[in-house]
């Protein structure tokens, strides 16, 4: 019998199906842009603010805390309404995109956000992405959305 004839019945229905983002390389992302905040944080207080007696810290007041409240709206639900991904996320190769493989929008970017806070400062979100499939946390599940490798180039594409 030829091998190159035979094919599974299912073989060939989905065509570039997406791979769900690894819960890990979520985190180290996270993690790359908390980086990237608390860096800019440093800048502005080693040249705007005013050290924190015995702490390695600052204190910023009026427009450096402006600046920097405004850095985090753009590295996080800005640039992931507008792009898909943070600077972290784009340096592990991944993307937020809608539940059914579309880019998202900037409604469900500031769902995702504002419902971070509850994820990682409760350790909620990584306890139920641990237990979800998808690795899906609570802003996800809200927001209808799903974090991929950014590989994936577009919709699936059913072969017919």
């Amino acid at each position: 019998m030829d091998q190159e004839n035979t094919k599974s019945p299912f073989e060939g229905i989905f065509k570039d199906k997406p791979t769900i983002a690894k819960k890990r390389y979520r985190v180290i992302a996270f993690m790359v842009d908390m980086f990237i905040f608390w860096l800019l944080g440093m800048v502005l207080g080693i040249f705007f603010g005013e050290q924190i007696e015995g702490e390695f810290g600052y204190s910023l007041n009026g427009l450096p805390a402006l600046i920097l409240v405004f850095f985090g709206f753009f590295l996080w639900p800005i640039s992931e309404g507008l792009f898909g991904q943070t600077i972290g996320k784009r340096s592990f190769d991944l993307k937020v995109v809608k539940d059914n493989y579309e880019p998202i929008d900037m409604k469900q970017a500031w769902g995702r956000f504002f419902l971070g806070f509850i994820d990682y400062i409760f350790l909620i979100g990584i306890i139920i992405a641990a237990t979800n499939k998808q690795n899906k946390r609570i802003g996800d599940m809200v927001a209808k959305t799903i974090v991929i490798k950014s590989n994936y180039k577009g919709k699936q594409n059913y072969i017919h």
